[in-house]
């Protein structure tokens, strides 16, 4: 596996901790770009795909950070009952209504009440080096949304995400196991893999 570094170009405290735990996890290592570099404003994200989004903010940064490793990602919940809802958006469409991602993971369980409650959990990674793109890693979690949120462990949905042939949600497993599942964990593992793959 490789021992490179990576720079983690994310606002989002937990997401830096979730990527660099991941990533420590795996046998490298992780570090936030803002501590590399003055806070920037990353360019606004789109609405076509996952993969231009965590490519645009890979880029971004690195330019910023020449010759660093640096990865950005794009992650949403797709539920099959609502198929024109979240996806891309999510963040974007949740966050103005809920005060708390608990409030958060109690409107998604209201919203698939008498529902279909299967979901799929995407995630893109983009890894650029001195503003070019060089690998694009994909991570992927299948499952239902649980009827009421257990565990303690993780963040964000990882409450109410049940994996498919499970009984429980992420948030009641150890970190060994919610690695194994995690679609961001996936994506990271898909990239450390490829990158193992074109440096033989």
């Amino acid at each position: 596996m490789t021992t490179q570094s990576f720079v983690i170009a994310t606002h989002n405290p937990a997401k830096q901790r979730e990527i660099g735990q991941i990533l420590e996890f795996y046998g490298t290592r992780g570090i936030a770009y803002d501590q590399l570099t003055v806070r920037q404003e990353f360019p606004a994200e789109g609405k076509r795909s996952y993969e231009e989004n965590a490519t645009k903010k890979a880029q971004f940064i690195s330019r910023l950070l020449p010759d660093q490793n640096v990865i950005a990602d794009d992650s949403g919940l797709e539920l099959k009952a609502f198929p024109q809802k979240f996806g891309i958006e999510t963040a974007r469409q949740l966050t103005p209504h809920f005060a708390t991602k608990s409030d958060m993971n109690d409107g998604i369980i209201q919203l698939v009440n008498g529902h279909d409650r299967h979901f799929v959990m995407k995630t893109v990674i983009a890894l650029a080096r001195n503003g070019q793109v060089v690998q694009i890693a994909h991570g992927e979690l299948s499952g239902t949304i649980a009827t009421a949120q257990h565990g303690n462990e993780g963040s964000g949905f990882d409450r109410i995400l049940i994996p498919n042939g499970l009984d429980h949600t992420l948030a009641e497993m150890d970190f060994a196991s919610w690695v194994a599942y995690c679609h961001r964990s996936r994506a990271v593992k898909n990239l450390l893999d490829l990158m193992e793959e074109t440096s033989k």
